[in-house]
């Protein structure tokens, strides 16, 4: 017995110093971003949380976002080192998460004076980690800040890993100020290696700036295995309609509220249920009380993943009327769509450029004329009326998304470019 003991602790040893060794050979990677997971079963976005777990297997990963009261300053989570520095504050770290940076600016201009120290903080949270650790190329996850400042950081550090900068959309489209137009000028020319979300984020890079490196199209990807799929057991209710995103303008919520009234009139049962928070909520629920809409029309808040999959296999139908906001922002890609369409849901979004990278009108998706409300009304009755149209559109658009938007495609694109910038670094 006592052999047989020490037989397994020695395998156990093994096994340990192979982990470690196999550990030791893989290059680390330092990952930055402004929202991240804050929690256990927290409901930010989590994509930049879903790349990097797929990552870990072939590199180290240590993730650094900003801090926020009630979560930890380090832990780690499913084998990802975490940082999040801090940049004022409990009461004062108020700028990331629940709705992003910009909204939190715009929503408060006195927020604005908390930005230096946000910058600040992170930036010599990376510095610290250049010396800490080995790493050998950084994924910053927008233009502004994290572009630039693993940029700075790198001039001044001993260490000079390369540099992959991943745009998701409002950092292009939505900062048109001068000084933020020469930062992202500044950070797409300097990054080693720079990826968009949609084809239309491409154009305009290179509209942006015409003498920028290669950029390469590699959306985020979505869990279209085992999370966002169909569920013949749940019954679809006929006449509910289904909006999914932040209650911001650039999402065009209030364009789908004004076409409820004519909705409504031909089918009466119609009811819109609404997941999702943001600075544009008072002024939503406002609008739902001059049209009537109170019986029809509900604010469901932030949701976890699986309420959000449930809402998705419930619904007749997602609606995403997409506008561009006077600022210039516009929807980057629209994740959410590529989750409804996988848990076989039919789509209608406007037609503005990201989404064409989704839906093909007829196919996959019906496309909306944006800010028309009269023609999202056309556009939901025609698609109430003709099941074997919507029973068609549901079974291209999940094969059509399982195809282009899988994480296994995301994780290898990424994975090729991380690989290929380490080995040159």
């Amino acid at each position: 017995m006592i052999l047989n003991q020490y037989c397994q602790l020695i395998k156990l040893m093994r096994s340990v110093i192979n982990e470690m060794t196999k550990n030791s050979k893989k290059t680390t990677l330092l990952v930055l971003a402004s929202t991240f997971p804050r929690w256990n079963d927290d409901t930010e976005p989590r994509f930049v949380y879903d790349l990097c777990l797929r990552l870990k297997e072939e590199y180290t990963l240590i993730v650094l976002a900003p801090h926020e009261k009630g979560a930890k300053n380090k832990e780690v989570i499913e084998g990802l080192q975490v940082y999040r520095y801090r940049y004022a504050p409990d009461f004062l770290e108020i700028l990331a998460y629940e709705g992003g940076i910009s909204a939190k600016l715009k929503g408060n201009k006195l927020n604005y004076l908390i930005l230096p120290f946000f910058f600040l903080g992170q930036w010599i949270a990376i510095i610290k980690l250049l010396k800490q650790y080995p790493i050998k190329a950084i994924h910053a996850h927008w233009l502004i800040p994290q572009g630039i400042l693993a940029l700075v950081a790198r001039l001044v550090s001993r260490n000079k890993p390369a540099i992959l900068c991943t745009s998701h959309g409002g950092d292009l489209y939505g900062l048109n100020d001068p000084i933020s137009k020469t930062i992202k000028r500044y950070v797409i020319k300097n990054v080693d290696a720079m990826t968009v979300v949609s084809y239309a984020m491409q154009d305009e890079i290179k509209k942006f700036v015409p003498t920028a490196k290669q950029v390469v199209v590699a959306p985020m990807g979505t869990d279209l295995s085992n999370l966002f799929i169909p569920d013949d057991s749940v019954k679809r209710k006929p006449y509910q309609l289904l909006f999914v995103g932040r209650l911001v303008e650039k999402k065009g919520l209030q364009y789908l509220l004004q076409a409820m009234p004519d909705i409504i009139k031909h089918y009466p049962e119609t009811c819109l249920n609404i997941a999702g928070t943001g600075p544009e909520q008072a002024l939503l629920e406002v609008l739902v009380k001059e049209l009537k809409l109170t019986k029809h029309v509900f604010f469901l808040g932030r949701l976890s993943h699986q309420a959000l999959v449930n809402e998705y296999r419930q619904a007749a139908m997602a609606v995403f009327p997409f506008v561009q906001a006077k600022n210039g922002d516009v929807e980057g890609l629209g994740l959410v769509m590529i989750e409804a369409m996988g848990c076989g849901c039919p789509v209608i979004a406007s037609d503005i450029p990201a989404v064409r990278d989704v839906i093909i009108d007829g196919k996959t998706g019906v496309l909306l004329e944006s800010a028309n409300s009269k023609d999202i009304a056309t556009k939901i009755l025609t698609l109430y009326t003709n099941t074997p149209a919507r029973k068609k559109l549901v079974t291209q658009a999940r094969k059509f998304v399982v195809n282009n938007f899988d994480w296994n495609i995301s994780r290898n694109t990424y994975s090729d470019i991380i690989k290929r910038l380490s080995d040159n670094e």
